[in-house]
Parts: structure tokens; C-alpha cells; sequence
């Protein structure tokens, strides 16, 4: 009788019931999607890490992530593949050569660490190879001598990137649809090669006027991205012996995924390459990645691997990428604490409006505790109106909130207007929000709670009412 009764009463004065579900409801939407825009970051984030970075588990020598000296090998190399091939948690494994080199051209200089790897192995354990850029070279599928792959940023770097509105350009972007009057005065650039963004940049902005830079100039500058393939690099490094070496590769590809640190210090030749001219023999080598079977915890293999070769340092992901491992651990708290502070924002909403019921029905509450209802019936029946009233916005919005993730989720959401903003800090600039059943099941505990809290005031309102005086009021 008691549900029955308080049921009715939300709806008695309905305008006023639907102004604060709506609110509940657009609150909750609001919180669902923002933890699931959150959690398809950090999903991307951590499958960055592990698929692209540095996998599951990676090996060292115990002192070359100090100083990363050349002579710093895995000792032991034979035993721990072979200990490697045996586990049934690992999947596959790829051994690389890491040395710290400083690479020039004619136009540019930066440091870089130069991968070593094996190229059939390697992309058993990385996905690196499917982020080359379209039509940019290859990623070691043709031979050449010493063949390089480098990233996006240290093309820039190295002024190996360039930028040029020539007639293939322009024609590419008229039939993107750009209107006439643009290409025209662009054509004003044409067959110019300018060596950096800022300085093709500055002469569209001279050209177009501000609308037409707001609209076309970051397609402009994009579509006018130049790669020089086959330019050659010149590495300069101490080799094993303590010689200075310098050594010319070519670049062969060029790669650019979410991550610009990774991207600005990371290139990659190949292991038989690297080990002839640091004067390595073929055992020698600074790291091993290692992709895991699903079911299979990288701090469990870590520690079979430490147990068998205590001599060798062996770190997860979570270790080598504590920013990704941090939000992995913490991101369940961070979604709860969202919802928390929303909730408790309409926390005030719903004792307002519960308030104001109490004074409406005075009244008929004076009535109903003189004909006997007892102080805890009446407590229950305005508790479970707010919870009513909490519950049927909180679920609407938890529907509206899930069907958006779900159509963003599939189509992706682009921030390409920031994206070196996010990729500075490893976030992709297109992100697909996802969202997880037990989340809800979180949501709906803290909305209940809410309810039951925010029924605390007016109940205790209503059981002051002095029963006599409450039948003499107005209301």
C-alpha cells in the first residue's frame, strides 16, 4: 500500500515531477557518456601500449635502463628463449637491438633510439607495421641498403618532411570539393617547397582570408604534406668497442601513431644491419618483447621469468607505461567519482522539490498520522517517492546515455581539432566510447543511495508535523 500510495504521488503534481526526472535524466546521460567517452581512451591507450609500444613484458639487463651502454646484452640470451618458447603463457617474442644515436641530414638534426629488429618477429609482437602512413613507403618489404623506418615527427625533425602545393595537390583538393576562387589563390604557391608547417602556414594566411582559413586550412596543409623516401640519414654512435661509427641508412617508410614521444624518439632498421656496424655477434641483444595468451597475467609470467633468471629485469606494461597502467587501475574510482559529484548536484534539485511537496500536503499528512498511520510508514513513503522520482530519470538516462555510446562507439568521435594537444600525452585523436555492464550496476547502488539520502530532509519535515496543526493549515 505504502509503494502504491507514494508511486501516485509523484505524479500528482506532474509538471513538477517531470522538470526534475528530466533533470535527472539529462544528468545522468551526461555522466554515462562522459565515463564512456573516458573509458574508450583509456582502452586505446593501454592497447597502444601493449600492441604498438611495449608489450606485455619486456626483458633487459638489469643495468641498461640506467645508462643504456651498448655492451649491456641479456645474458644468458640462449636459455631465456629458450625458456621463452617452453612457457605456455607467452604467445610470441621478438629480441631487439637498441642503441642511442644522433642522426643528422643536411637540414636537421635530433637523437633517436634505434631499433634493431627482426621484421617476421616483430610483427608478431607489434602492430607498428600497420601505422605507416598510406603511400609512404613500406615497412622493409623491398631490399635495399640499410633501409630505415622512420616516424612522422622526426621526418620533421630531420627536414626529411616537407610541404608543396604543386598541381597534383591542388587537383586532389579540388576534387575534395574546395571552391575555385581557393585554388586560384593557391596557385600562387605553386612548385614552392617550404621545409616546415609554420612557414607554409604563415603564406596560406596571406593568401585566404580568415573564413576560408578556418574552413580549408588544415585540409591545406595536410593534403600538402611532402615525404622525401630514399634520403639518407647519417647516424653517428659508439659501437661495442668504444669506436665512433657513423653509418648512412635510407628511408623506407614512415609510421605515426598516437603516442609523439614514442613517435619522436623511436626508428627502426634491421637487426642484421645494426648488429654488423655496432660490432654486436649475434647473441647479443638489449630487449625482449613478449605478447601473452589471453588468460594469462603479465605480473605471473614476470614472475616465472624472475624465479628462472633472477640475473635479468623483467617489467610489464604497467611498469613501462605508468601513466597507462595508472589509468587502468584507478578509472572504475574516476567513473564513480563523476557520477558522484552529478548525483550530487541533483542531490539539492530533488530535496527542494520534495520539500516543497511536504508544505503542499500538510494537510493531508496531518490527516493521515491522525487516522493512524504510524511516523515510520510515513518516512517510508516519502523516502521511496524521492527514490521513485531518482530512479525513473536515472534509468532513462542510463538507456539515453548507452544508446549514445553505442552510436558513437561505432562511428568514433574526432578531436582532430586538438589532436596534437592529445597525442602529446599518448590519447588518439579519434575515440570510440565504450561502456561496461557493471558500470551500470555501480550507477544504479549510487542513485537508490541518493534517493534514500535525499529523502532524509523532507521525511524528517513530514514527522515533525504536529498532527492537529497540520489539519488546521491551508494546505
Amino acid at each position: 500500500m505504502i509503494r502504491s500510495i507514494a508511486w501516485k504521488n509523484v505524479w500528482r503534481n506532474r509538471k513538477r515531477s517531470l522538470i526534475v526526472i528530466t533533470a535527472v535524466m539529462l544528468g545522468t546521460t551526461a555522466g554515462v557518456f562522459t565515463s564512456g567517452l573516458m573509458q574508450g581512451w583509456v582502452d586505446q591507450r593501454i592497447d597502444a601500449a601493449i600492441f604498438t609500444e611495449v608489450s606485455h613484458i619486456k626483458l633487459y639487463h638489469p643495468d641498461f635502463l640506467n645508462n643504456e651502454e651498448i655492451g649491456k646484452t641479456i645474458p644468458k640470451e640462449k636459455s631465456v628463449t629458450g625458456f621463452l618458447d617452453k612457457h605456455p603463457g607467452i604467445k610470441a617474442y621478438s629480441k631487439h637491438i637498441k642503441l642511442m644515436v644522433m642522426a643528422s641530414t643536411s637540414r636537421g638534426n635530433t637523437a633517436l633510439m634505434l631499433n634493431g629488429i627482426d621484421v617476421k618477429k616483430e610483427k608478431q609482437v607489434s602492430r607498428l607495421y600497420m601505422q605507416l602512413l598510406p603511400g609512404e613507403g613500406t615497412y622493409f618489404e623491398k631490399d635495399g641498403s640499410f633501409p630505415i623506418v622512420i616516424s612522422d615527427k622526426t621526418a620533421e625533425q630531420l627536414r626529411i618532411k616537407s610541404y608543396q602545393l604543386d598541381v597534383v595537390v591542388l587537383d586532389s583538393l579540388k576534387r575534395e570539393g574546395f571552391p575555385e576562387s581557393v585554388i586560384v589563390k593557391l596557385m600562387a604557391l605553386d612548385k614552392i617547397r617550404f621545409n616546415t608547417k609554420n612557414q607554409i602556414e604563415k603564406k596560406v594566411t596571406k593568401l585566404l582570408t580568415r573564413k576560408e582559413i578556418s574552413r580549408y586550412g588544415g585540409r591545406i596543409v595536410k593534403t600538402s604534406e611532402h615525404y622525401r623516401l630514399r634520403s639518407k640519414i647519417v647516424f653517428t654512435f659508439t659501437d661495442k668497442s668504444g669506436e665512433l661509427v657513423n653509418q648512412t641508412f635510407r628511408v623506407c617508410g614512415v609510421f605515426k601513431t598516437t603516442n609523439t614521444m614514442f613517435d619522436q624518439m623511436n626508428a627502426f632498421v634491421l637487426q642484421k644491419d645494426l648488429a654488423q656496424v655496432a660490432g654486436l655477434l649475434p647473441d647479443e641483444f638489449h630487449e625482449i618483447s613478449m605478447l601473452l595468451n589471453d588468460g594469462y597475467k603479465p605480473e605471473q609470467v614476470r614472475k616465472d621469468i624472475r624465479k628462472a633468471f633472477p640475473e635479468i629485469s623483467a617489467l610489464t606494461w604497467k611498469e613501462l607505461v605508468p601513466d597507462a597502467g595508472l589509468m587502468s587501475e584507478y578509472m572504475t574510482l574516476y567513473y564513480y567519482i563523476i557520477m558522484g559529484f552529478i548525483l550530487f548536484a541533483l542531490a539539492f534539485g530533488i530535496v527542494n522539490t520534495m520539500l516543497m511537496a511536504i508544505l503542499e500536503r500538510t494537510k493531508e499528512i496531518g490527516m493521515l498520522m491522525a487516522i493512524g498511520m504510524n511516523r515510520n510508514r510515513v518516512f517510508n513513503m516519502i523516502m521511496l517517492e524521492t527514490v521513485f522520482l531518482t530512479t525513473v530519470g536515472a534509468v532513462a538516462g542510463m538507456g539515453l546515455g548507452w544508446l549514445v555510446i553505442e552510436i558513437t562507439g561505432h562511428t568514433g568521435i574526432n578531436f582532430s581539432g586538438v589532436a596534437e594537444g592529445l597525442e602529446a600525452v599518448g590519447w588518439s585523436a579519434v575515440v570510440y566510447p565504450s561502456i561496461t555492464a557493471s558500470f551500470f550496476f555501480g550507477v544504479t547502488l549510487m542513485v537508490v543511495a541518493t534517493g534514500i539520502l535525499s529523502s532524509i530532509a523532507p521525511a524528517r519535515k513530514a514527522l515533525n508535523l504536529n498532527p492537529v496543526d497540520a489539519l488546521r493549515s491551508d494546505n
